[in-house]
């Protein structure tokens, strides 16, 4: 599948500020089951954008404006080509995700959770790991505005609610209390049927296999992860894979406006 995908990010500021500074990850990752076709990025007031590879070898691109500004407008373009047939993704670490800090929190509601669902040997993993993400879908119900990107596994546990990010850092604290490697994935995914999460970035995450690797689990749907899927960057958590994080000086206030398309490319 290709898919054409737009991230619009405005920041609108109730006064004039300066030296902005701003880190961005909006590439899709090329990987084992991606690839990036095509990538564009715009920046409004015009700025110099650099880029590197992190240590997760997410594509981060950072920026500066030091002259008065009363808004920033990023506009990032993609072409991924999504559905790549891989027997085996095995990129990064798999131990630096077995380990807790917020928002992923080690508590008891996650450990009970993980006790449930257990497996009983490394060939009961996918199958627990599947099991996982819908009992997250059945038992939690999606609402969006209950919670923010600084909600932590412990108030999702007792709202019963939340939104996609929610969800992934409660599927990857459960898997982690199991001794199963997950982490964090942000996106998008393609609006289609009953998909939520379809109107901004997406997230979801991945859980290491025996003999298979790196697999894909979207507890907001709740699926596997597929073509429909388009993975921008991996993590512990969100605050590894913040599509846009900065500061600036000045006093003003910050509005924050978001558009997200993504659609299949004819042919």
């Amino acid at each position: 599948m290709r898919l054409a995908v737009s991230h619009t990010t405005r920041f609108i500021y109730s006064a004039r500020v300066v030296e902005t500074y701003m880190e961005l990850r909006v590439r899709p990752r090329d990987d084992a089951r991606q690839r990036c076709l095509k990538f564009d990025l715009k920046v409004e007031p015009k700025s110099r954008v650099s880029s590197y590879r992190d240590g997760f070898q997410n594509w981060v691109h950072y920026l500066s404006h030091l002259a008065a500004h009363q808004r920033v407008v990023i506009t990032s373009r993609s072409i991924v080509e999504t559905g790549v047939a891989a027997a085996r993704v095995i990129d990064g670490f798999p131990e630096d995700f077995l380990q807790f800090r917020f928002p992923v929190e080690n508590v008891a509601g996650v450990r009970r959770m993980a006790d449930r669902l257990r497996p009983a040997g490394a060939d009961d993993v996918e199958a627990a790991m599947d099991a996982l993400a819908l009992d997250i879908n059945d038992r939690f119900e999606y609402e969006p505005e209950t919670t923010d990107v600084y909600t932590g596994v412990r108030e999702v546990l007792k709202l019963r609610r939340g939104v996609c990010q929610d969800f992934a850092h409660l599927y990857v604290a459960a898997g982690r209390a199991m001794g199963i490697p997950t982490r964090y994935v942000s996106g998008y995914v393609v609006p289609g049927g009953d998909r939520l999460g379809t109107a901004a970035s997406h997230a979801w995450a991945e859980a290491w296999i025996p003999s298979r690797g790196w697999i894909g689990y979207d507890p907001t749907n709740p699926i596997k992860v597929g073509p429909q899927h388009v993975a921008v960057a991996v993590g512990r958590d969100y605050h590894d894979v913040a599509p846009t994080r900065g500061v600036f000086v000045g006093r003003a206030k910050e509005e924050l406006e978001v558009d997200v398309r993504i659609s299949e490319v004819p042919g």
